[in-house]
């Protein structure tokens, strides 16, 4: 099984995106650079509970970036012939094993951040965490957070190192949504 997930992961075909979110008609290898201007397109979903808190998944240690580190609740790269809902949903459900609909998913902000482009996406579920099938090879574990502690968890190194303001947006949108 992981040498066809490691078969796969290195058979990932992304498209190459100009820096205002527009497909170039350019693929590369997942792992290959991108050259100038050139960027790639990530998905992440930030799943929101009643209670205004994200659920959020511990990366494993071995991995290669943020080993050991908090995340949102799912995220990866938009594969050719995706879009980045398509991505946010299948990212969902391969690490958390949380199937959502797509009208579940509302796209909240394009973020740039070095070579990529940052696809934010709001859902909205009460789940419990212990229920989740964990992808064990990238996640370890999975629980709800404030966004008082993904804030300091940012801060202290224990959470992937998203830019602050990007967080509060999408915690502040999610408490405006549930006033209405």
């Amino acid at each position: 099984m992981d040498e066809i997930r490691e078969q796969n992961s290195a058979e990932e075909i992304l498209d190459i995106y100009d820096p205002q979110h527009r497909r170039t008609g350019r693929s590369i290898l997942r792992g290959e650079p991108v050259e100038g201007d050139e960027r790639l397109l990530v998905a992440h979903v930030c799943v929101i509970n009643g209670k205004n808190e994200m659920l959020c998944q511990r990366r494993q240690p071995a991995k290669k970036h943020y080993g050991g580190c908090w995340d949102l609740s799912a995220g990866g790269f938009v594969l050719t012939g995706e879009d980045a809902t398509q991505a946010a949903r299948r990212e969902l459900e391969e690490e958390l094993g949380l199937a959502l609909e797509p009208k579940a998913l509302r796209f909240l902000f394009t973020e740039p951040f070095s070579y990529v482009l940052d696809d934010y996406f709001l859902a909205r579920a009460e789940v419990d965490p212990a229920t989740l099938a964990l992808e064990t090879e990238e996640v370890a574990d999975a629980r709800w957070i404030s966004a008082e502690e993904v804030e300091a968890m940012i801060k202290d190194g224990r959470f992937v190192d998203y830019p602050l303001e990007g967080i509060r947006r999408v915690f502040r949108t999610a408490k405006e949504e549930s006033a209405l």
